[in-house]
């Protein structure tokens, strides 16, 4: 922080009796020098406001309240599709940014998978939360992603960690913001790996 003094020194001295104590040899102060003396210091005070205004900057938010501060300004539906590179199966993808409470720390956030996904039947909808536990993000349990981990830099990237309970095996989910949306990789170790990708509803 920059601290800015300012020292502004006014003397004035009288008897009791109201007449000017004044030295010999030292005229009194006149009104131009009075005049003058004001306009230097409201010079200097609007200086010392407009330094102080420059100095000011705004406290750039990190972790989860950057995270929720920014969330707001995504929700609506986003489409795309996933492509598993392993195996080379693919399907379509919807992700619905439903709700974002910034009061009480949490999101909503419904997925839609369609296709061969982990090599099963299609599955329904689900919905994840991801809330703030003390000072980090975590995912609430879901049916399809079981229990779940969230972390996410300042950049905006994000990791999922999950393991679905009709896979049996831990799944990493790992993406950020593209040009057009949203995107990203997951991994299934030993399994598959693949890309996902989503942009905003037209």
């Amino acid at each position: 922080m920059i601290l800015l003094g300012l020292s502004l020194v006014v003397a004035a001295c009288g008897d009791d009796d109201g007449q000017s104590n004044v030295t010999s040899g030292t005229s009194a102060p006149t009104a131009t020098s009075a005049a003058a003396d004001s306009t230097t210091a409201t010079a200097a005070e609007t200086t010392t406001t407009a330094a102080a205004a420059e100095t000011t900057t705004a406290v750039a938010l990190t972790g989860p309240d950057a995270f929720f501060a920014a969330a707001g300004d995504f929700v609506g539906g986003y489409s795309g599709d996933w492509n598993n590179t392993t195996f080379g199966s693919t399907g379509a993808m919807s992700v619905n940014v439903l709700e974002v409470s910034t009061e009480f720390g949490f999101i909503l956030i419904e997925i839609d998978l369609d296709g061969n996904v982990f090599g099963l039947a299609d599955p329904d909808a689900f919905v994840i939360e991801i809330s703030i536990d003390g000072e980090n993000l975590h995912v609430g349990f879901s049916e399809f992603l079981g229990s779940s981990s969230f972390e996410i830099d300042e950049f905006g990237n994000f990791t999922l960690n999950a393991e679905p309970l009709s896979l049996g095996l831990p799944l990493e989910i790992e993406g950020g913001l593209t040009d057009i949306g949203f995107g990203g990789t997951y991994n299934i170790p030993g399994l598959a790996e693949g890309t996902w990708a989503v942009a905003p509803d037209a």
